[in-house]
């Protein structure tokens, strides 16, 4: 089993690669996404808000346009070094980045009204501990947006999902079920107040791009997926368009509260 240690010192080695791919990505900087996430949070003009494993931080910045103070938290130096310098060139004084593990931020109790956490959780090896952590920072009337990539309801679809995920990106662990998500979230006293779902269309091509898998994987991950094609074997829709094989993440944004916090507001 793979540990945190483990789990970071790979993302941090893999996006230090990477990390201009993936922030070239369309999925990534993809403006009406952004702005649909930051407005799900709520967020008020006097309120705090922290972005969990923030990346290249593109939420992060557009939470800033709604919030008195934002602070965005990653594990890997290179992201939070462009993330710096894009607030800086922005003009962004209300935004501040920490470089931390976020199963242990150095971090305030109870010190954000919001909280997200946007395309992470299949990197944690243990989403319940990241979770625990963002309870622990946010108030008791927090709200919280969780989006990611959702694996099949169905075992073999969504382990031939994730075992093709790996081969592009080592720091993939496990994308989850929306049911794992919401069971996930009930064990730890929380309450989904909404969920939204939408389809991320790659082209196989594109999509590698992020991973940089070297030629034998990447002849390995064509392959699977073309395999996957008959039976929609790895619930990913794979298919050819126009002679080139795309595929699709079907994912899911929770918005997340505690349950005593929309017990206190039904009863106010």
């Amino acid at each position: 089993m793979t540990t945190t240690n483990e789990a970071l010192a790979r993302i941090q080695r893999q996006f230090r690669r990477q990390a201009d791919a993936y922030e070239r990505m369309a999925s990534v900087v993809d403006a009406a996404g952004l702005r649909r996430l930051a407005s799900l949070t709520g967020a008020t003009p006097e309120q705090r808000a922290l972005d969990v494993a923030c990346g290249p931080a593109f939420l992060t910045m557009e939470l800033a346009a709604q919030c008195r103070d934002v602070v965005g938290v990653d594990g890997t130096d290179v992201f939070v070094a462009h993330a710096r310098a894009q607030a800086s060139r922005r003009g962004l004084g209300n935004v501040r980045f920490v470089l931390g593990d976020v199963e242990r931020m150095p971090l305030a109790d109870g010190a954000f009204d919001v909280a997200t956490c946007r395309a992470a959780m299949h990197h944690f090896p243990s989403p319940e501990a990241v979770l625990r952590e963002m309870i622990r920072v946010t108030r008791r009337a927090a709200r919280w947006v969780i989006a990611d990539q959702v694996a099949s309801e169905d075992h073999a679809k969504a382990a031939l999902h994730n075992e093709i995920e790996r081969l592009c990106d080592p720091t993939h662990v496990r994308a989850l079920s929306e049911s794992e998500f919401e069971r996930l979230f009930a064990d730890l006293g929380l309450a989904v107040a909404f969920k939204g779902h939408s389809t991320i269309d790659y082209s196989v091509r594109e999509w590698m791009s992020h991973g940089g898998p070297p030629p034998e994987q990447a002849r390995e991950i064509e392959r699977k997926m073309q395999s996957a094609i008959d039976g929609d074997a790895a619930g990913l829709a794979v298919r050819f368009e126009s002679g080139e094989l795309h595929f699709s993440h079907t994912a899911v944004a929770f918005v997340v509260e505690r349950f005593t916090a929309r017990t206190d507001r039904s009863s106010a």
